[in-house]
């Protein structure tokens, strides 16, 4: 009897366990039945000519690793991730002292910020409008030291991409 009732238990268990599971469903990170974006070219209101395209392409690829939601042409998106480059700044952050006295940046901080926004086609309003997203990157201008402009760059564009894939697929 004390066997019969083990089998019991562990069938009663396997039962109630599988029983779970069809309750259980995985849900979209992403607002409503929204399954594909176009991200057309960004503004540039900078000086610096062309960022606006590495900054665009980033963005597009950042979404595409995601793989949320799919990367598709304007006449075939339920949504449109729209955005500025409205911020390019080189700073200089730290500073030294030279031989003679002189003070000089030893360090800068590379600043870009965007202005972005994602509108759904089929409601035809904004999910979301005027985001400010910003992010920086540090550089020596000694080219021996390991952080150089090109290195703070990637890392700039890496917290962008990043920051609008929180508000794009994860925010809603």
């Amino acid at each position: 009897m004390t066997r019969f009732k083990s089998v019991v238990l562990v069938i009663f268990l396997i039962f109630i366990s599988l029983l779970s599971c069809g309750y259980y469903r995985t849900t979209s990170r992403t607002a409503g039945d929204i399954k594909n974006i176009n991200v057309p070219y960004f503004g540039n209101e900078t000086a610096e000519p062309n960022i606006e395209i590495e900054i665009t392409q980033r963005i597009i690829d950042g979404i595409i690793e995601d793989n949320t939601l799919k990367v598709v042409s304007d006449k075939n998106a339920e949504a449109i991730l729209e955005g500025t480059i409205i911020e390019y700044r080189n700073d200089p952050f730290t500073f030294s002292k030279n031989s003679s006295e002189d003070i000089q940046a030893e360090q800068y901080r590379l600043i870009i910020g965007l202005r972005v926004s994602l509108f759904d086609r089929k409601k035809n309003e904004y999910v979301w409008k005027n985001k400010s997203i910003k992010a920086h990157g540090d550089y020596y201008l000694e080219s021996s030291l390991e952080q150089n402009y090109e290195k703070a760059l990637e890392t700039l564009y890496i917290d962008l991409v990043n920051s609008i894939l929180a508000n794009t697929v994860q925010d809603w």
